[in-house]
C-alpha cells in the first residue's frame, strides 16, 4: 500500500522542492498525479496520471496562480480522473499540494474513505492575499476560508512551518488536524569547505522578485553600506513583478556598476552563486500589496546548507529558520539602516562570518535536512 501523490505541476523550475519530496518518499510513491505533464525521466520513474489536460483549464489555472482569476472550478473530467486514481488498489493515502489545489478537489475527497494530506505552503494560507497588478482585488474567492473549514474530518493539513500553522489556526482548523514538517534540502556530511577571508565579499539574493522578500529594500541597504565604504559587489538573482522596480533602484543607486540583476537562474547556475557568495540576503517583510509574508524559505535553507551566513528581515518563519546572531542577522522588516548595518559587520568581519556559516550548516544537518524531511513526512502519512 503507498501514497497517492498529487503535485498540479510537479515539472515547474519554482517546484524543485517537490521534486526532492517525491524522491524522498520514492518507493512509497504508488501514483504520481498532476495536472501539467510530468517530465519524462518523472514518468519513467513513477506511474503518473495526468488528471486534467485541457488546454482551457490549462489557461484558467495559470491566470489563477498570477492572481488574474478569482477562482477555478475543475472539470468533470478531472474529478473522475483523480478519483479513479485514489481508488487504485495500490493506494493507501494521498497527499496534496497546496490548499487551493486540495479545495478545488473537494468532491473527490468527500467520496473516498481514503486519508488525504493536503501540504499548505504559503499563498494558500494567505487568506486577503493580493495581485501585484490588482491590489484591490483578493486572489483568493470570497469563500475560500469557507471551503477549507468545509473539507472532511479524513482530511489533514501538513503546515512547512509554525506560522502556516498559526494561519491555519486562525480560520478554525483544529490544531490536531495540523501536522508541522519543514522542508528539506540536500545537505552535505561535512561542512563546506569556503574561504571566508574575501575583503570585498559577494552578497547574493537568490529567489522570486516579490515584495514579502524586500529585493527593493537589498538594493537600497547595499548603496547605504557601500556609500559608508563597504566594498564588493550585489547580485539579485530572480524575476517576478518587482523587477522594474529593481532596475530602477539600481539605475539610482551610485554603485550601480556593482549590483548585477541577471533574472531568473536555473538550479545549476544557483549551486554556483552560492559557491561564489559571502552573504546570503532578503529583506522578508510582510508584503505591502501582496499581504504575505515568507511561510518557509527554501532558500534561505539551501544558502546555510552552503555554509553561507544570512542577513534578512524578521518575518513569517524566517525566525523558525534563523537565530539572530548564530547563523546571521535578523533586522526589523522595513529598517533599511539596520540591514545596511548588517551588511557592514559582515563584511568586515571574516571569523564572524565563518562562525555564522558553519553554524547554519549545522542547523540544516540537524532541523533541515531532505533525510529529516523524508522520515517526517513517511510518520505523517503512515507509510
Amino acid at each position: 500500500m503507498g501514497v497517492l501523490f498529487f503535485g498540479s505541476d510537479i515539472a515547474a523550475p519554482s517546484e524543485l522542492w517537490m521534486r526532492r519530496m517525491l524522491d524522498g518518499l520514492e518507493d512509497e510513491v504508488a501514483v504520481l498525479a498532476t495536472e501539467f505533464d510530468a517530465p519524462e525521466t518523472v514518468r519513467q520513474k513513477y506511474k503518473t496520471v495526468l488528471v486534467e489536460d485541457s488546454p482551457w483549464v490549462w489557461g484558467s489555472k495559470l491566470l489563477q496562480r498570477f492572481g488574474l482569476a478569482h477562482d477555478v472550478r475543475v472539470t468533470r473530467r478531472a474529478v473522475e480522473t483523480l478519483r479513479a486514481a485514489i481508488n487504485d488498489s495500490s493506494v493507501s493515502v494521498a497527499l496534496v499540494h497546496y490548499l487551493t489545489t486540495g479545495v478545488r478537489y473537494a468532491e473527490v475527497w468527500e467520496r473516498i474513505g481514503k486519508p488525504v494530506f493536503i501540504h499548505c505552503h504559503g499563498y494558500d494560507v494567505t487568506w486577503d492575499l493580493r495581485a501585484a497588478d490588482r491590489p484591490d482585488r483578493r486572489v483568493h474567492a470570497d469563500d475560500y476560508c469557507d471551503r477549507v473549514i468545509a473539507l472532511p474530518p479524513h482530511v489533514g493539513f501538513i503546515s512547512n512551518s509554525n506560522r502556516t500553522r498559526a494561519r491555519l489556526l486562525e480560520i478554525g482548523i483544529a490544531a490536531d488536524r495540523i501536522h508541522l514538517k519543514y522542508l528539506g534540502v540536500p545537505v552535505d556530511a561535512t561542512p563546506p569547505e569556503r574561504d571566508y577571508s574575501n575583503p570585498e565579499p559577494t552578497i547574493l539574493f537568490l529567489g522570486r522578485l516579490v515584495d514579502f522578500k524586500g529585493p527593493v529594500e537589498v538594493i537600497r541597504a547595499f548603496t547605504l553600506a557601500s556609500a559608508r565604504g563597504l566594498r564588493g559587489r550585489l547580485i539579485v538573482a530572480g524575476d517576478g513583478p518587482l523587477m522594474a522596480a529593481c532596475q530602477a533602484a539600481r539605475t539610482e543607486s551610485e554603485f550601480r556598476d556593482r549590483i548585477e540583476l541577471p533574472g531568473a537562474v536555473d538550479e545549476p547556475t544557483g549551486v554556483r552563486l552560492r559557491a561564489e557568495a559571502d552573504i546570503f540576503t532578503a529583506h522578508n517583510q510582510f508584503g505591502p500589496v501582496s499581504r504575505q509574508e515568507e511561510a518557509f524559505g527554501v532558500s534561505v535553507v539551501e544558502a546555510m546548507a552552503a555554509g553561507i551566513p544570512v542577513v534578512t528581515g524578521e518575518s513569517g518563519s524566517i525566525p523558525e529558520i534563523v537565530t539572530d546572531g548564530a547563523q546571521g542577522r535578523l533586522v526589523e522588516p522595513g529598517d533599511v539602516e539596520a540591514h545596511a548595518r548588517a551588511f557592514e559587520e559582515l563584511a568586515i568581519n571574516p571569523e564572524l562570518r565563518a562562525s555564522m556559516g558553519r553554524s547554519g550548516w549545522q542547523r540544516v544537518r540537524d532541523q533541515f535536512s531532505s533525510e529529516r524531511e523524508a522520515r517526517r513526512l513517511a510518520e505523517i502519512l503512515g507509510v
